[in-house]
């Protein structure tokens, strides 16, 4: 049978539930099909998630945790793409079988690699990755009548309103590519992606701008469900949640130096964790002048807080206290916010990675790395250590309370007891998840252990949706993983499991029984080495708060 998977980045049944009204496509699989909680991977974000869903297995055995992979320190990262995924996807074993389909921007699949049907990447890609078969972007391109691109227009302008036109016009691009794939390309697997439904949370703080987009997001709904007959399966499913976070930016590197674990330096040059310069991103969306950063790319904001802190030092008051400064006078969340590097930089220190111990390398990863001699490249902690320093970060960060004398963290433990596959070494030794999803985590070093956040961000449950002639009627769904999703399709497609899938098909879930295969060797991942556009994605990247 053919099966259509539409993926949402951060689609939460918060949000369907409060637009219901007016999402009619997306509505009526619910009230017709199966729906459930779907749990995502350890970390929920993007870089990670997708190629969890997507190979069937989770971080472990695929190797990916973060956007970035790191050779060495945080300073020396370089972004991943679809060659750090270790494991075959979706499509791979069904090409392997001389199966069509069609894969449409979903993320981490940069660049591209050949298939039998259609690939065409999506977000960490350059713009201009081509695709596959050669000139596919120029046939959508023609088929919708302006060009296919990865990313919106306006994509980092600082003018909301640009920004979010933007938006609109790559959903409604997404929408009318994704019908003419379908019908004009043989296939028995389609997989579109949507990454706005996650973007509008990281850019915009408003129900309406939320609901606009959501409702574009079921048009695409609407016209896949037009073109398939009711004979395909359709599954909608998001890698992870969103919703409020009104808790605690939790700064752990600040937590772990007042306990003699991460040594601080002058140097505030964090390598890729400070984005782009200022002045290039503002110059490219036309700021007016009286927002133009000054040459370093400072905005007036950022210049304002700077020449605080040079009054301030200069009547004797540390760097590290204006901060708290700020605080007093109920402007913190607003100073973090607009000008964080700036705050940074009064604070005059940055972590240094190789004289430290222990360290939280990323805010997405979640987790702590040790600095261990014979594993990075300038360890400083013996393999007798290991496992104290393990042991103290782990009581350091259990105990840890917020200023409402709340656990922080949800859990925090050794990475063994979360990760059993191949590449778990390459995660970070500790893990830990903040209480309940409503704080965030920070690696700055900022002179105080938590900042009040208001915000969105990411949670642990995403949707999943099941509709068509596959699934068993009246089966109630408890929860299912992300790692889930892929073996569901593949027995949906009538293809057995291949059994290097970690995820797992329920019981009861489907009509027909589930077999387990060994497919053998399965190319994937053979596309060329991706070009070195470092500078733009991480741009992307800093505008969604990934770094």
């Amino acid at each position: 049978m053919k099966t259509v998977v539409l993926g949402f980045d951060a689609l939460d049944v918060r949000y369907l539930d409060r637009y219901a009204s007016s999402l009619p496509n997306l509505t009526a699989l619910r009230d017709r099909g199966i729906e459930a909680p779907l749990e995502s991977t350890h970390p929920p974000w993007t870089g990670s998630a997708w190629p969890s869903m997507y190979t069937g297995v989770d971080p472990s055995y695929h190797g990916v945790y973060d956007f970035f992979d790191y050779d060495g320190y945080p300073d020396e990262g370089r972004l991943v793409s679809r060659a750090d995924v270790r494991q075959p996807a979706i499509w791979n074993y069904l090409s392997a079988e001389g199966i069509a389909s069609i894969v449409s921007n979903v993320p981490i699949t940069h660049p591209a690699e050949p298939i039998e049907g259609v690939l065409v990447p999506g977000y960490l890609a350059a713009e201009d990755e081509p695709g596959h078969p050669e000139g596919i972007r120029d046939e959508l391109s023609s088929a919708i009548g302006e060009a296919y691109t990865v990313y919106s227009s306006g994509e980092l302008s600082s003018d909301s309103d640009e920004k979010f036109a933007g938006y609109l016009e790559l959903l409604d691009r997404r929408r009318r590519a994704a019908r003419w794939l379908l019908e004009s390309h043989d296939w028995e697997f389609a997989f579109f992606q949507l990454q706005k439904t996650d973007a509008v949370f990281h850019n915009f703080d408003d129900d309406d701008h939320f609901r606009v987009i959501y409702e574009a997001a079921d048009r695409l709904v609407g016209d896949v469900l037009e073109v398939v007959d009711e004979e395909t399966n359709v599954i909608v499913c998001s890698d992870h949640g969103i919703g409020p976070v009104t808790g605690y930016q939790i700064h752990v590197n600040e937590v772990l130096a007042e306990h003699g674990l991460v040594e601080a330096t002058d140097e505030t040059d964090d390598g890729l964790w400070l984005g782009p310069e200022k002045a290039a991103l503002m110059g490219e969306t036309g700021a007016d002048t009286e927002t133009e950063p000054d040459s370093a790319g400072r905005s007036p904001l950022e210049r304002t807080v700077l020449a605080g802190s040079r009054v301030a030092s200069g009547l004797g008051i540390e760097p590290g206290h204006v901060y708290g400064v700020a605080e007093r006078f109920g402007l913190e969340s607003a100073l973090v916010r607009l000008a964080p590097d700036v705050v940074r930089e009064v604070a005059g220190k940055s972590v240094d990675w190789r004289a430290s111990r222990a360290y939280c390398p990323s805010k997405t990863q979640l987790g702590v790395r040790i600095n261990l001699a014979g594993r990075e490249p300038e360890g400083i902690v013996s393999p007798d250590e290991y496992e104290a320093v393990r042991d103290d970060v782990i009581e350091l960060l259990a105990g840890l309370e917020t200023p409402d004398g709340e656990p922080a963290f949800e859990f925090v433990c050794r990475r063994e007891a979360v990760f059993d596959g191949p590449y778990a070494e390459d995660a970070p030794d500790v893990l830990f998840r903040p209480a309940g999803m409503v704080h965030t985590v920070s690696t700055k070093l900022y002179g105080q252990r938590f900042v009040p956040v208001d915000d969105h961000d990411h949670q642990v449950d995403g949707v999943f949706l099941g509709v068509g002639p596959g699934f068993a009627d009246g089966y109630e769904a408890d929860r299912l993983s992300l790692t889930d999703v892929a073996p569901v399709t593949m027995a949906l497609l009538g293809r057995p499991v291949p059994s290097r899938m970690t995820g797992t098909v329920p019981d009861g879930l489907l009509d027909e029984p589930v077999d387990r295969a060994e497919y053998g060797d399965v190319p994937y991942a053979t596309g060329a080495a991706p070009e070195d556009d470092e500078d733009d994605v991480t741009e992307r990247l800093e505008d969604l708060g990934y770094l």
